[in-house]
C-alpha cells in the first residue's frame, strides 16, 4: 500500500488557489446547496418509551485489489441475525457493496431517522491506516491501491454518525486500524455501579451519543479466531456474538457490553479493542442502549430489510447526467485542456488560463477529481448540481491530501441532447 506525502506549503497554496481562480470572474451569490436541518423538535425518548432501533451491517470480503478476507460475511450475517432477532432491530445488510452502495445507505439514515431513533453501523473487511496524512479508511469492494477514491474516508463515517439526526449512534468497526477512526477523542468514562441500574439506563438513553467501538487500535487485527473459537468468525465477532448471545443482563449500555468484549479479546489476541466518543459530535456522555427481545417488554422486532442497495435509476436523463459529470471528472483526469473544453465549452479565457496554469505546475504529474454528496435536478433543458469537489494530485511522485470544494455545477442540454457543463460556481 503507498504512503502520502504533504508537499511544500507554497505549492499547496498554488493548487488550492487552482478551483478560486478558475470562479473568480463568477457571481459571488452563487445559490447555497440547499441543506435542510432534520433536527425537528422530537420528544425524547423516556417521554415516548424505548426508541426505534435500526442497524446498518456490512460485510466486505471479495475486492479485485486486496487479499480476500475469510470470515466479514460470517460475522456480518450472524451479527445482522442477532441484532434483528435478539434485540429488535431493523436491519439494512450490505454484502460486498460498493463505495456508492454504503455511502447511499448512510445518506437515507440521514434523511430518515429522527431523535427517538438509535442507529447502529457495524463493519467487517479491510482497513487502512495512512501515517502522513494521518487518515483512517474502508475499503468497500471497489476500493483499490492506486487512489483512494473509492476508499471511505473515516472522516466520512464519522461524519454521517454526527449528522444523523438520531440520539445515539454506534460504530462498530472490525478492520484493522479502525481505532484510527475516532484518534485524540478520548476514552468513554466506566458505568458507574453505584447508583440503580434502570436509573442509569434512563439517564444514558436520555443524554445523546456518538461512540466508536473498534476491534483493535493502530495496529492489524486478526482475520480468523482460529483455535480460540469457530474458525468462520474474527476475534472480535466472535466475542461480541458471545456477549450478545449471552449477555450479562436484559437491558444494557453500548459500554458495558464492551467492557466484557475488551478483557475477552484481549486475552484471547494481541489486538486491544478500544471504545471512545467521536471528537466534535456533541457527544453528550449518553450511550448506545441494548434491550432484549422478550425481555425489555417495551421493544417489539422490527422487520428486517435485508440487501438494502440504493433504488436503481428509472430518470434516462438523471443517468445522462451523470455520464456527464463522469467525463468532467475524467477531463480533469487528463490534465488535457480539449478535453476539459469538450465538456465544459463556455468555459471563459481567464477560467481556462487559470486551469491552465495550475495544471503546468512544476512538478504535478496527476489531478484526480471526484464529486460527492451529489444533489441533482433538472427540467427539458437545464440541470443544476449541487455537490462537494474533491480534488486529489500527485506532486513530485507522491499523492498529496484531498482538498475539498463545495460547488454548483449548472448543465445545459445542447442540439443534439448531450448534457455539457455550463457553469461552476463556489459555495
Amino acid at each position: 500500500m503507498y504512503r502520502i506525502a504533504i508537499p511544500h506549503r507554497s505549492y499547496l497554496a498554488l493548487f488550492a488557489s487552482l478551483i478560486a481562480l478558475a470562479t473568480a470572474t463568477l457571481p459571488a451569490n452563487a445559490q447555497d446547496r440547499g441543506i435542510v436541518s432534520l433536527k425537528a423538535a422530537n420528544p425524547t425518548p423516556t417521554q415516548t418509551g424505548r426508541p426505534n432501533f435500526y442497524a446498518l451491517v456490512i460485510g466486505i470480503r471479495s475486492n479485485p485489489y486486496l487479499p480476500p478476507l475469510e470470515t466479514p460475511l460470517n460475522d456480518a450475517k450472524e451479527v445482522e441475525q442477532t441484532l434483528k432477532n435478539e434485540y429488535g432491530f431493523n436491519t439494512q445488510l450490505l454484502i460486498d457493496a460498493t463505495r456508492d452502495q454504503i455511502i447511499g445507505a448512510l445518506d437515507h439514515y440521514r434523511r430518515t431517522l429522527t431523535e427517538n431513533d438509535e442507529l447502529l453501523i457495524y463493519y467487517a473487511g479491510h482497513g487502512f491506516y495512512d501515517k502522513d496524512v494521518d487518515q483512517a479508511y474502508w475499503a468497500p469492494v471497489d476500493a483499490n491501491t492506486d487512489t483512494y477514491s473509492r476508499w471511505i474516508i473515516a472522516t466520512e463515517i464519522t461524519g454521517t454518525a454526527k449528522a444523523v439526526p438520531a440520539r445515539h449512534v454506534l460504530i462498530i468497526s472490525d478492520s484493522c486500524y479502525s481505532g484510527m477512526l475516532s484518534r485524540g477523542a478520548g476514552g468513554a468514562g466506566p458505568a458507574t455501579n453505584l447508583e440503580d441500574h434502570s436509573a442509569y439506563l434512563e439517564r444514558m438513553l436520555d443524554r445523546k451519543s456518538r461512540n466508536v467501538m473498534s476491534s483493535g487500535g493502530d495496529e492489524p487485527v486478526q482475520d480468523n479466531d482460529g483455535q480460540w473459537g469457530p474458525t468462520n468468525h474474527s476475534v472480535f465477532a466472535n466475542v461480541l456474538l458471545r456477549n450478545l448471545t449471552a449477555p450479562p443482563a436484559d437491558e444494557f449500555t453500548a459500554e458495558e457490553l464492551f467492557s466484557h468484549v475488551r478483557i475477552q479479546v484481549a486475552a484471547r489476541s494481541t489486538q486491544t479493542p478500544t471504545y471512545t466518543p467521536i471528537r466534535d459530535s456533541l457527544h453528550d456522555e449518553g450511550d448506545f442502549v441494548f434491550y432484549r427481545v422478550g425481555h425489555a417488554g417495551e421493544v417489539q422486532p422490527s422487520p428486517s430489510n435485508i440487501s438494502y442497495l440504493p433504488p436503481p435509476s428509472v430518470d434516462p436523463e438523471k443517468d445522462a447526467i451523470g455520464a456527464s459529470l463522469d467525463k468532467y471528472e475524467d477531463a480533469y483526469a487528463s490534465m488535457d485542456m480539449h478535453l476539459m473544453k469538450a465538456v465544459w465549452p463556455s468555459l471563459s479565457r481567464a477560467q481556462e488560463k487559470a486551469l491552465n496554469h495550475g495544471i503546468s505546475a512544476p512538478g504535478l504529474k496527476a489531478v484526480r477529481v471526484q464529486l460527492r454528496n451529489i444533489v441533482e435536478t433538472h427540467d427539458a433543458g437545464t440541470a443544476k448540481v449541487k455537490c462537494d469537489q474533491w480534488m486529489v494530485y500527485t506532486w513530485a511522485g507522491k499523492r498529496q491530501p484531498p482538498q475539498v470544494n463545495s460547488v454548483e455545477i449548472l448543465l445545459t442540454k445542447n442540439q443534439q441532447g448531450s448534457w455539457l457543463v455550463n457553469d461552476v460556481r463556489p459555495k
